[in-house]
């Protein structure tokens, strides 16, 4: 009777033992596939090292245009005198023997210092590549310590000798046979900025990628030339549609593995332009008034669909400087603290001042105060704390007033009554319908949400009770309440188109490399009235008000009337009481 059982446990060690083995084979076939197709471009350098290597080409960034098709960004052709490192070792091991070799000391994973051995690539450059450039009178210093790190880190990147050869320069190196293993005159698609510091703030910069073996192409290839990288705004938020597809080269290589021609060339694919919805003779106009200023912000939007026609901010930077490679000096002078040009003002959150009682105006319109009147006798009085209205320091008072008499004058009181009468969660409300204390979703790095307080922020962040000094102070602009020059211009659209709330956009279009175009729809985020029940009556009268603030005699803002032109708006200054 147990003859059966051994039997039937002999079959299944059988099985097991098949199925470990059926297995084993799989896993060593699927590791073949890897090998022979997918990395068959990297190993068969290796195999071939005497006959050709691959070089990735980089793909061509798209352009970057405005509205109406100017081109903002394209890119030139820059030359560079590249070094293939593991081809210099390589030639100099067959015309001279052993390559020198160089000890040095490096830390371990687990944070020891270990002596270590590599070919001294300094050396061999300086004692093969060096004279005969020389000789050509187109040799220049370089940093060698430079050199070694690259060599022991990156051999898979060229190294790059020179770049941005004026014609000069290039013309000489193209004159004559170099006769150099290893050493290439490359050219290489780089940025540039039409308008140098021109809608800086928006565009951005480019640089190379920060982790080359992180790149999911880079075992495709012998030597590896990477894209630039969108590092801010446009450049980096639409870098997949920018970037292109990558070319290729498969270059020659003689009996002394030196490179001597191309055998095969696939030329990159170009990267999709991108139209954006700014209008390059406004954006013109704002920058060259805004640096008669000095330090200051402007937003320019359609308030029918939330499209930015411009958008600036000053001081600003020339990202030109960053192409091919910012120097020591200029990245020092652009992060000078002080003039903060890499800081984008129309998207950095400041106090909003008298502003913010557009905001305030809609909140209590929601409770029904569309014919509150309040009376100016130059300042109230909250607990033990005395608010002025801004003309109290004239030695005046604007006596009784409604809410759009209030706006053209900008009267403080007035606001501090009307604004707790409303209350702080009506004006909280109204205000994350409008976007504040958020970031609006526009396609730029570094955006400000801003800052909305309520009592409960208070609370948590201040430790303090909310009080009705505390709601005047909001009420005005001033005290805790922070908002971007965008949020605002965004409150005064919405006002302006009768109260829908757009998210603001750069992009207009994207134009791919067949042809074919993609358009950016309009986002909508809120509405005033499905959101906070105002009427359009109610809406009416806000604007009403900022028309008086320009058009009536004694409006804060008359000197902004255009003859011929309908202005509306509201003046700020932002102050702190005391």
């Amino acid at each position: 009777m147990a003859r059966p059982k051994k039997s039937a446990f002999l079959d299944f060690r059988i099985l097991a033992f098949a199925g470990i083995i059926l297995l084993a084979l799989i896993v060593i076939g699927i590791r073949l596939w890897w090998v022979q197709v997918r990395l068959y471009t990297h190993y068969r350098g290796k195999i071939q090292g005497s006959s050709e290597v691959t070089v990735r080409i980089p793909s061509v960034r798209g352009e970057i245009r405005d509205r109406n098709g100017v081109v903002l960004v394209t890119n030139r052709q820059s030359y560079e005198v590249d070094f293939y490192l593991p081809e210099l070792v390589n030639g100099y091991r067959k015309q001279y023997g052993a390559p020198p070799m160089l000890d040095y000391l490096s830390k371990g994973a687990d944070g020891m210092l270990r002596q270590r051995k590599e070919e001294d690539i300094v050396r061999i450059v300086d004692q093969t590549i060096i004279p005969r450039l020389d000789q050509l009178k187109v040799a220049e210093p370089y940093n060698s310590q430079r050199l070694r790190t690259h060599y022991r880190n990156n051999t898979l990147v060229p190294f790059i000798y020179r770049e941005d050869l004026d014609f000069s320069t290039l013309s000489k190196f193209a004159e004559k046979d170099l006769g150099l293993p290893g050493v290439q005159v490359n050219a290489r698609p780089v940025r540039k900025y039409v308008y140098n510091a021109m809608a800086a703030q928006i565009l951005g910069y480019v640089g190379a990628p920060k982790d080359i073996n992180k790149l999911p192409d880079v075992r495709d290839f012998n030597f590896y030339q990477p894209d630039v990288q969108g590092r801010t705004n446009i450049e980096y938020f639409l870098d997949d549609e920018l970037r292109g597809k990558p070319g290729r080269r498969i270059l020659k290589k003689d009996a002394k593995n030196r490179l001597e021609g191309e055998k095969e060339v696939i030329q990159p694919t170009p990267g999709a332009n991108v139209f954006l919805t700014i209008d390059a003779r406004i954006q013109y106009l704002v920058e060259r008034t805004l640096r008669s200023v000095g330090r200051a912000a402007c937003v320019v939007v359609d308030p029918n669909n939330g499209q930015i026609l411009a958008m600036a901010s000053v001081p600003s930077y020339d990202p030109n400087k960053f192409i091919p490679s910012i120097s020591a000096r200029d990245w020092a002078e652009i992060k000078d603290a002080d003039a903060d040009p890499l800081t984008n003002r129309a998207i950095s959150a400041f106090a909003p001042g008298s502003t913010y009682k557009i905001a305030v105006s809609l909140a209590g319109l929601t409770r029904g105060l569309a014919k509150a009147q309040f009376t100016c006798t130059g300042g109230v009085t909250y607990g033990n704390t005395y608010m002025k209205c801004w003309i109290a320091d004239k030695g005046g008072a604007h006596g009784t007033q409604t809410l759009t008499e209030a706006i053209k004058n900008s009267c403080n009181a007035y606001f501090y009554q009307y604004g707790n009468a409303a209350g702080i969660d009506a004006i909280d409300k109204v205000g994350n319908t409008l976007g504040l204390g958020q970031t609006s979703g526009i396609e730029l790095s570094g955006e400000d949400p801003g800052l909305l307080p309520s009592p409960e922020w208070l609370r948590v962040n201040k430790n303090e009770k909310w009080s009705q000094g505390q709601t005047a102070n909001t009420s005005i602009g001033q005290g805790y309440v922070l908002a971007s020059p965008l949020q605002m211009a965004m409150i005064a659209a919405t006002v302006a188109n009768g109260g829908t709330v757009y998210q603001p956009s750069l992009i207009y279009k994207v134009q791919e490399a067949d042809g074919s175009v993609v358009r950016r729809p309009e986002k909508i985020r809120g509405d005033l009235r499905k959101d906070n029940h105002l009427s359009k009556e109610d809406i009416e009268l806000v604007r009403r008000g900022m028309w008086r603030v320009v058009n009536d005699p004694g409006g804060t803002g008359a000197r902004a009337k255009i003859p011929g032109i309908v202005v509306a708006g509201k003046t700020g200054t932002a102050q702190f009481w005391r």
